[in-house]
């Protein structure tokens, strides 16, 4: 069973990204959105500060949090589905909106759990740590560092053979295949890979 967590602002077709069997938790105003899109929600997260319809509790099984934390209620929302021990946990949405803070701090969730990835509506996030795997995204591959990665990359238009990949680099932005199929080699490290549609 996967883990699904809608975190406001969504991708605009929750139903067709959710495949059952699933679990599915709304985090905070994620439960409006959940609502909007007629998604069933097994339990919502959250302090509800940000919900805008407090009535749809009402509705479904809750477990509130104080607002009083030193964790988002992403986190706490991402921490109770893996205590679940799914086989992996989909955070959909919690990118873009108002605020930039929330957005990063969810993408640094990726660094911190395994088995967990972003799903937005233009973009898919994941992370790979060492070995090689396969892609044959025809939009836009960029990769970014936790600490420190080395990295190959075959069938892309800018290749890398044993590149010192650091904190911070931006050198893998914007990079897309150039071949059918592309290869990622993590020799060390881990990385993320934001998968972005083409316009």
């Amino acid at each position: 069973m996967n883990v699904y967590l809608i975190v406001h602002p969504v991708p605009n077709n929750l139903k067709q990204i959710i495949k059952k069997p699933a679990y599915v938790i709304a985090v905070d105003q994620g439960l409006f959105d959940a609502y909007k899109q007629g998604v069933f929600v097994d339990l919502a997260i959250g302090d509800f500060d940000s919900l805008s319809d407090i009535s749809l509790l009402d509705k479904v099984s809750y477990k509130r949090l104080n607002p009083v934390k030193d964790i988002t209620d992403t986190e706490a929302a991402l921490q109770y589905a893996l205590s679940l021990n799914p086989a992996h946990t989909y955070i959909l949405g919690g990118i873009g909106g108002s605020r930039l803070e929330h957005s990063y701090a969810n993408l640094l969730l990726l660094f911190d759990y395994d088995d967990v990835s972003i799903i937005t509506s233009e973009s898919n996030v994941v992370k790979y740590r060492e070995g090689i795997h396969h892609t044959k995204f025809t939009g836009f591959i960029s990769i970014f560092s936790q600490n420190q990665a080395i990295i190959t990359l075959n069938g892309f238009k800018y290749e890398l053979d044993s590149y010192k990949l650091k904190m911070f680099d931006r050198l893998g932005i914007s990079n897309e295949l150039e071949s059918s199929e592309g290869t990622i080699k993590v020799h060390s490290g881990s990385i993320l890979v934001v998968y972005t549609k083409k316009e």
